[in-house]
């Protein structure tokens, strides 16, 4: 092991990820996880090197191997993360689990398994923007802490369009049906557990519902003008195929257009607020997407951040409205997350030209985020370290973001290296010359 920067305690927190990897590749995981975090600048695999104090301690290139060639799995990776996650959760609570796509924008056409792909943020309901790149589906199970919501990555799966799958000779599966496949290897994983399942419209399909396990729940916002049915009348002896649903019901749009709706005034914690919406219930099958079993679907009006109204489906008909509501807001968390790993933890910065590299690294960066959030969460927090800098226009910050969490990590490693009550004098330059170069590496 190199003479790596970060604090103990963080490397501590990653021993559990040994059985994933071979004794060489742990050592390398772990050098690996420490410059990422500690990585001020791009995330490239040299600088991730340079960040970790360990250039010199192995060649170069078998840092680029452990994502190129290495044999390890990300999924055996992911369900250590999912297990370190669920103990940060009550036994009698349900795991709920953010399900959605993000685009990763790469320049180059030698990125392996990049594509055009629609760029969700630029585009608009009238002009479409395309970026190169790669999409990425995403589960991230949410916690509470700090009185927020948080979005932990898990498990993904890298989406390839039809042109690609077909270039390659491999069957072509959409995003439902990737996000069906992580799904079922959360409830394998969790099965003693409830799990709920949030997800927005895309998500939101036969793929996912009608394929789900036993123990999962999917709440994901529904159609206005979905054609909903009662349930089947009961046989009274007649011959022939059973019905498998009843007479059509009155959409929810058709029953707002009619203006004989019962609206219910609920007040719900959505967003770190809590605002009062009104909403009403429908009961019924939703044929296309969920077959013969009862839904729940909930219309609800004054939304945060909904102009129109809206109508959120859960395949649990016991839940009340407000549960509905409450719970599915949780899937904003892992847009917030998208965010943060972009923006600080270099998710669209590493230039793979094989495969497997890309299909290792991108999800390394999400893990670093969970990885992060887990250890401020059962380590960083009650360092000296964590007490953020008084800012005359943060006073009435309480809670934590990712960029303190991150901070904390980095200010308690430097802290651990530069005032280690072993130094001396003669060994100060030794000590300093990474920090140099670290903030040298950062302008």
């Amino acid at each position: 092991m190199p003479d790596t920067i970060i604090v103990t305690s963080f490397l501590t927190s990653l021993q559990g990820f040994a059985p994933c990897f071979t004794a060489p590749s742990f050592q390398t995981f772990l050098t690996l996880a420490a410059g990422w975090a500690l990585n001020l600048g791009r995330h490239t695999v040299t600088a991730t090197i340079r960040a970790a104090n360990a250039v010199g301690w192995k060649h170069f290139s078998s840092f680029h191997r452990f994502f190129a060639a290495a044999s390890w799995l990300t999924d055996e990776v992911g369900i250590v993360v999912v297990r370190l996650v669920e103990q940060l959760i009550d036994k009698d609570q349900p795991v709920v689990v953010a399900i959605d796509d993000t685009l990763g924008r790469h320049t180059g056409k030698n990125i392996a398994a990049a594509s055009m792909h629609r760029d969700p943020l630029l585009s608009t309901g009238k002009l479409l923007y395309f970026h190169w790149g790669h999409i990425w589906v995403v589960a991230g199970i949410t916690i509470r802490a700090f009185d927020k919501s948080w979005c932990l990555p898990v498990l993904f799966r890298l989406y390839r369009g039809k042109k690609r799958c077909a270039a390659e000779k491999r069957p072509y599966r959409k995003t439902p049906e990737l996000a069906a496949e992580l799904i079922r290897i959360l409830a394998e994983v969790l099965p003693h557990r409830r799990i709920i399942v949030v997800g927005d419209a895309a998500y939101t399909n036969s793929s996912v519902i009608k394929r789900r396990p036993r123990n999962v729940t999917i709440i994901g916002r529904c159609r206005l003008d979905a054609a909903i049915y009662e349930q089947p009348p009961v046989r009274a002896g007649q011959m022939g195929r059973p019905r498998v649903r009843g007479a059509k019901l009155p959409s929810p749009e058709a029953r707002l257009a009619s203006g004989k709706v019962h609206w219910q005034a609920i007040r719900v914690q959505v967003y770190g607020k809590t605002p009062t919406v009104k909403a009403f219930a429908i009961d019924a099958l939703w044929y296309i997407a969920a077959g013969s079993e009862l839904v729940r679907l909930v219309v609800v009006r004054d939304f945060p951040g909904h102009e129109r109204d809206d109508v959120f489906v859960c395949t649990d008909p016991t839940m009340s409205p407000q549960m509905i509501i409450e719970t599915f807001a949780n899937r904003w968390a892992l847009e917030v997350t998208f965010h943060e790993v972009k923006g600080k933890l270099g998710f669209e910065d590493p230039q793979n030209r094989t495969e497997r590299a890309v299909e290792r690294t991108a999800p390394f960066a999400l893990w670093m985020y969970s990885l992060v959030v887990l250890w401020y969460l059962t380590a960083g927090h009650r360092l000296r370290a964590a007490r953020r800098p008084s800012l005359p226009w943060y006073r009435a910050k309480v809670a934590p973001a990712f960029s303190d969490m991150l901070a904390t990590l980095r200010r308690a490693s430097w802290s651990q290296r530069l005032f280690d009550p072993r130094g001396n004098h003669s060994t100060s330059r030794k000590l300093l010359q990474p920090l140099i170069d670290h903030l040298s590496d950062a302008a």
